[in-house]
């Protein structure tokens, strides 16, 4: 016989796998000798768990031993042929161990150093005590044995679904798929945006690209007018704009007063809640002095109240409030209050477009308080993709309202109708 030795090494939870590939490469039959180590970590604190495996299958080992190879055990035979090192790559200690694959089944051996030496004068009693750990080992194997495989069914279950799943998607969407996983919106998002897609168009709506587009469009654009809770029109008379530091809020709003006043000829009222950064008040006033619109600046809801009844005869009032940490609970009641001055005031929720997916989350659950019912998206120009706002929008079931694409006043707003904002959304995160 000859023994042919491999190395494998990974992740602790990645064993099941490489007992896979060990039965692939070695066959049902092979030796198999395992190590767990960390790796990384400081002090012994965190890391990762990993595991060492050496497999082989056996070789005659007649020539190097007094006894014949028939009666060497294969523990002894494992021993022989691979390393007997303690430590792992990174120089920390490794527990050992290992099992002799048997027609699929581990039969576990004890780990070398466990134990004691036996001298021919103590054979009877150490085979009394190997007959009572063979039976111990052998109910142990049967127990890894179930763990293994359940492990492996569980494995093979779940990636059977994945690819069923994937079958399940026609060509183009399948593509599209890709266009939008690529632009950063999320694996579980994507399929089930496309599955709604797929249920709700007829087969010759899927027949190229640019009409799997337009079927994936008009999907998304019922899904968040279904989903959103939607109140009063595109353009509301009384807009507090909400939202977390640097995201623009304080430009938008001179944007959406400058295009009402000057386009649209509306005559227009602005309040300031800004009052923990002087220089945004300085830049309102700066602004409505320039346009010749009323500006008052407010340090509580009664205050906003008299403002709002002052500005009574105004076609369109904008609300300026602090840009607030997501995680500060007191700056977020006094918003919510704020926002609760008035039962007229309509709030939308200014995200910048180049705020990562998870930190858009966090955004919306922690300004939820405000009750906003709208998006406005700002510095859409500094960002290659909209994937992830779109992702926003699809999972809180809301459109935008505008969106921002640079700092010039009034010119650099996109204003028009939602359908056609969110196309331009859906466009861009398939770029």
């Amino acid at each position: 016989m000859v023994m042919r030795i491999k190395r494998y090494e990974g992740e602790e939870k990645e064993l099941p796998r490489i007992i896979r590939q060990v039965k692939r490469d070695l066959g049902e039959n092979a030796v198999v000798k395992t190590r767990r180590y960390k790796r990384g970590g400081v002090l012994g604190l965190g890391g990762r768990l990993m595991v060492e495996v050496y497999a082989g299958v056996e070789r005659d080992l007649s020539a190097e031993s007094d006894k014949p190879a028939s009666a060497i055990s294969s523990s002894e035979l494992l021993e022989r042929l691979l390393p007997r090192t303690s430590n792992g790559p990174t120089g920390h200690g490794g527990q050992q161990g290992g099992f002799i694959l048997q027609n699929g089944s581990p039969v576990i051996y004890q780990p070398p150093g466990m134990s004691p030496a036996v001298s021919p004068s103590a054979s009877a009693t150490v085979t009394e005590s190997s007959s009572r750990l063979e039976t111990e080992i052998q109910r142990l194997a049967r127990e890894i044995a179930q763990i293994r495989r359940s492990l492996e069914e569980g494995g093979g279950a779940e990636e059977r679904r994945q690819e069923s799943e994937k079958q399940k998607l026609p060509r183009w969407l399948e593509h599209l798929r890709e266009k939008l996983v690529g632009n950063e919106i999320g694996e579980k998002v994507a399929r089930e945006m496309l599955t709604e897609t797929l249920q709700a168009a007829e087969p010759e709506a899927l027949v190229d690209f640019e009409a799997t587009l337009a079927a994936f469009q008009r999907t998304i654009a019922g899904t968040i007018e279904a989903r959103g809770s939607l109140k009063g029109s595109q353009s509301p008379r009384i807009l507090a704009l909400a939202g977390p530091t640097g995201v623009g809020k304080t430009t938008t709003l001179a944007k959406l007063a400058a295009t009402a006043n000057l386009m649209d000829k509306e005559r227009v009222g602005l309040v300031s809640a800004d009052t923990y950064r002087i220089a945004a008040i300085d830049q309102l006033r700066t602004f409505a002095g320039i346009l010749d619109i009323p500006l008052k600046v407010v340090f509580s809801p009664a205050e906003l109240r008299e403002a709002l009844k002052e500005f009574s005869d105004m076609d369109r009032i904008y609300i300026d409030t602090a840009g607030r940490s997501p995680n500060n609970d007191d700056r977020m009641e006094e918003l919510r209050e704020l926002v609760a001055a008035h039962e007229d005031v309509e709030c939308h929720l200014v995200v910048s477009a180049t705020t990562r997916p998870r930190d858009m989350e966090l955004v919306c659950d922690r300004f939820r308080p405000a009750k906003f019912s709208r998006f406005i998206i700002t510095k859409i120009d500094e960002t290659c993709t909209l994937g992830p706002a779109l992702a926003l929008m699809y999972k809180e079931g809301l459109p935008a309202s505008y969106l921002t694409n640079g700092q010039s006043v009034p010119d650099d707003i996109v204003l028009g109708a939602e359908s056609d904002l969110l196309s331009l959304v859906i466009r861009r995160s398939m770029a």
